[in-house]
């Protein structure tokens, strides 16, 4: 038997609140794709500040009930439990996000992606790879210890090289491969275990890598310490 939910309306949600907290609330439904419920809390009286999905209208009252005890102490973990459940069990109510518009920017100051792609897309993948590429934002000035040369985005079907490997020392041939590495990616796409652990780089992945003709010195030159230092300097 499927129970039939109870919607209320937002007035209707905030007296529930208020009765369960002890305090005024100020209440704001909204639509939100990635923020379930924020509280700011108040002093002195004031009214808690709450911002609720809309899928909390239809919250049952032990879920209410669990609501205003964590806002009444956020380290409740019985009570933050319920309601992680409740959002948990509601996510098909969560408006899906607008995927964001991708202007690929391809043609650097050194170094052109577009002819790098669409040579690789066809001598390594058989024009199969539909993802785009484009250089991806230079982050603000921070020192760094690492740098992740290219990223592949599934989601945007996009590919991101690293802004810092447009310059006249990095080579034309260890960009390409870091080009075909993100293809790769693309090509293959992401193997998933039964328990839901993702891996990127399986055996498949390596052997396909491994045979790239610029492979070895392309690793080479990622790996001479001189080139990651001067890369991090800029």
């Amino acid at each position: 038997m499927q129970l039939e939910l109870t919607w209320r309306d937002a007035e209707t949600l905030r007296g529930e609140l208020e009765t369960h907290i002890g305090r005024p609330v100020h209440l704001t439904v909204t639509d939100n794709t990635s923020s379930m419920l924020t509280v700011k809390r108040a002093r002195n009286g004031e009214p808690v500040t709450v911002r609720l999905h809309h899928m909390f209208l239809s919250a049952s009252p032990e879920v209410l009930r669990a609501l205003g005890a964590w806002i009444r102490s956020p380290r409740s973990r019985k009570s933050g439990d319920v309601v992680n459940a409740f959002i948990r069990e509601n996510t098909h109510r969560v408006r899906p996000r607008s995927p964001r518009a991708i202007r690929p920017v391809t043609r650097g100051r050194r170094h052109d992606l577009a002819p790098l792609f669409d040579e690789l897309n066809a001598t390594e993948f058989g024009n199969a790879v539909t993802a785009s590429i484009t250089w991806g934002r230079m982050p603000p000035p921070r020192r760094r210890r690492s740098i992740r040369f290219g990223t592949y985005c599934p989601a945007e079907n996009v590919i991101r090289i690293h802004p810092l490997l447009d310059q006249d020392f990095v080579p034309r041939y260890f960009v390409r491969y870091i080009v075909f590495h993100e293809m790769l990616h693309a090509f293959l796409g992401i193997e998933e275990s039964a328990t839901g652990r993702r891996r990127y780089h399986t055996a498949a992945f390596r052997r396909r890598e491994a045979a790239f003709p610029d492979f070895g010195r392309a690793v080479a030159w990622q790996d001479a310490a001189k080139n990651l230092e001067r890369l991090l300097r800029r």
